[in-house]
């Protein structure tokens, strides 16, 4: 897939000031986590008042570990997500039985995805859903500030970017997103922790500062 420029999505926002600043920044998208065991959970009633400071043009994820069918509807009927996010174990048939565009999460290093030829493989399984995203594995599901080896991702840029986007997330900050592009290439990148002051409040200045970084980036249809 030819990409001139990497789209950016931050995730887990739980302040309306935050949503503010990065959507002025120039954000593409953002994430809000509806998982009860994350730092960065918000209720539905905080939701459906983040999103009245969601301008058009920006898209909303919305982000589920391994919910019930019910909650996942409860969530599309209150606040029509953009995209919906499944960061757990969802089978790639309860994933298209939303009828909605999705992103599918890999926790890449986790015991089930530890190669190359391994992560191949389950990703073909979800080839209906509309982005790849490969985080990092841990315990908290995303949002843990940990990197993973990005040399068992590379395989699959080169041999798959043409069937779907694929968006880099784990522990991506200031430090490394730009080196990260460079060698991955990826549609877009997904960054939490790395513009973070704390679980789910935001640092306006971190996210100017790796918004400006990653706009610096270009990619192309070819893994160098």
């Amino acid at each position: 897939m030819i990409n001139d420029r990497v789209r950016i999505k931050i995730c887990g926002f739980t302040r309306e000031e935050d949503i503010i600043s990065a959507v002025n920044s120039g954000i593409d998208a953002l994430g809000m986590v509806f998982y009860e065991k994350s730092k960065r959970f918000i209720s539905l009633d905080r939701a459906i008042a983040l999103k009245k400071e969601i301008p058009p043009f920006v898209d909303l994820v919305a982000l589920f570990v391994d919910a019930s069918t019910d909650r996942v509807k409860e969530i599309q009927d209150a606040i029509y997500p953009d995209y919906l996010q499944f960061h757990g174990d969802e089978s790639p048939e309860l994933c298209d039985s939303f009828k909605q565009k999705y992103l599918k999460t890999f926790r890449v290093g986790s015991p089930k995805l530890h190669s190359s030829n391994i992560l191949l493989d389950e990703c073909l399984k979800y080839i209906n859903a509309d982005g790849w995203l490969f985080d990092s594995y841990s315990c908290s599901y995303g949002g843990s500030g940990k990197t993973f080896n990005h040399d068992i991702l590379k395989p699959i840029c080169s041999k798959l970017m043409h069937k779907r986007p694929i968006i880099l997330s784990g522990g991506l900050t200031i430090n490394n997103i730009v080196d990260s592009i460079n060698y991955l290439h990826p549609w877009a990148v997904d960054i939490s922790s790395g513009v973070e002051i704390e679980p789910g409040v935001k640092s306006s200045t971190k996210i100017q500062e790796i918004i400006n970084a990653v706009n610096k980036c270009v990619t192309n249809s070819s893994v160098k």
